[in-house]
């Protein structure tokens, strides 16, 4: 398996613990989609005109959150598919 996600942070502050199991990355992974796309949603149309309210250091946070989450889907879905097909080749 790859090298420890390192979404959050410089390093490898971010890995699975031993015995991991597949399903515990697909409710991670399912989880942090559900979560940007409820912060994505209050970045346009009329819940946009909130945010757009906040200072410009809020809105650079809060849009740099969003990129975070992006980031850690995209590790936790290759880590997802690196999984899968270990678990094929073991088969």
């Amino acid at each position: 398996m790859k090298p420890p996600l390192t979404f959050t942070a410089t390093g490898p502050v971010y890995a699975f613990v031993p015995g991991v199991k597949t399903g515990d990355i697909v409710d991670q992974l399912n989880a942090r989609q559900i979560q940007l796309e409820s912060m994505l949603a209050m970045t346009f149309g009329e819940t946009g005109e909130a945010l757009r309210r906040l200072s410009d250091g809020v809105q650079d946070n809060y849009m740099w959150a969003c990129s975070m989450i992006a980031h850690e889907i995209r590790e936790l879905t290759e880590a997802l598919q690196d999984r899968q097909a270990a678990e094929r080749g073991q088969s």
